[in-house]
């Protein structure tokens, strides 16, 4: 299980919530919500100041959902995470699971508060226990690096299969790998494809990758090369550079579709554009000796030669 650390660090990264709609995730006194609800809508509108206005008289009188809004106005609509992390704190102490969570993505980077993953782990762990997914999600991955204590692959994958039930996107797409890498559990593709289909459905595009490379492959799953397109072509339109270069090798080689080397070299060049070393290799080929109706352009490959050693270099 030595590939547990660095390939979770490498895909998994833990989030804060950045939407503010999000608070009013939890119910609010009558008299609060609707203030709450003005304050988010003067937010949207590009009116903080308005929104400040409105909160911080219900956050001074304690009602949460008030302070864990004006912490995320404060955060991501003013960058002033000091001031964020006070309120978040409030409403942190009062029980506020979304609160506990943001809080602990600040202690996790250092934002306005000391670094301390002892402490994320902490609040992470509390929200967790009140069924918060994003939180159970960032939880797991802590326990799977070993951050802020000991790890325990164990826990992580019971906490990420909790989030993933509850509809975590990433949850659910993380979980896909573990099982498809068998990291932490027993590897089973078949499930590792259950787990991908279902954060794919939400549109998360390295799932959507992970599904179509296996139903290409028929691995885990019946094989089906022409959803397994789709599935690609979803990922490739959300910037992922991986499907877009198997999209590349799919019509270079004639993978279910007729062969296409326009098409090829189109997604050839969106996956570059991407930064995947193998497809800019295969441009740098291309442009030397010709092919796939390009002709030899020695400046092309010298471009994507360069760019390809200034990535292997970072």
């Amino acid at each position: 299980m030595t590939e547990t650390l660095p390939r979770l660090q490498q895909w998994g990264k833990v989030f804060a919530t950045a939407c503010l709609a999000c608070a009013l995730g939890a119910a609010t006194p009558a008299f609060a919500q609707k203030a709450v609800a003005a304050a988010l809508a003067a937010y949207n509108r590009g009116e903080p100041a308005a929104a400040l206005r409105l909160l911080y008289p219900l956050a001074d009188r304690g009602d949460r959902e008030a302070q864990y809004t004006l912490g995320m106005v404060l955060e991501f609509g003013l960058d002033r995470p000091t001031e964020a992390a006070v309120w978040y704190g409030r409403a942190s102490e009062a029980g506020h699971a979304a609160a506990q969570n943001s809080l602990g993505a600040l202690h996790y980077d250092g934002r306005g508060v000391e670094r301390d993953h002892a402490r994320a782990r902490q609040l992470y762990s509390a929200a967790a226990k009140q069924n918060y997914p994003m939180a159970q999600y960032n939880l797991a991955l802590m326990l799977g690096i070993g951050r802020g204590g000991g790890r325990d692959e164990t826990s992580m994958v019971t906490w990420l299969t909790r989030a993933a039930e509850s509809g975590y996107d990433r949850a659910a797409a993380q979980l896909g790998r573990l099982y498809y890498e068998g990291l932490g559990v027993e590897r089973n593709t078949a499930t590792a494809a259950r787990w991908f289909r279902g954060a794919a459905l939400q549109g998360h595009a390295e799932a959507q990758y992970y599904l179509g490379s296996l139903m290409q492959k028929g691995e885990g799953i019946p094989r089906n090369l022409e959803q397994a397109h789709q599935w690609l072509e979803k990922a490739a339109d959300q910037g992922h550079g991986p499907a877009a270069y198997q999209l590349g090798l799919t019509y270079e080689m004639g993978l279910g579709v007729a062969a296409n080397a326009g098409r090829s070299l189109h997604y050839y060049r969106r996956a570059a554009e991407a930064d995947h070393a193998q497809a800019m290799e295969r441009l740098v080929q291309l442009y030397e000796s010709g092919g796939m109706g390009v002709a030899p352009d020695p400046g092309m490959a010298q471009l994507w030669r360069l760019r390809l050693a200034s990535q292997k270099a970072d």
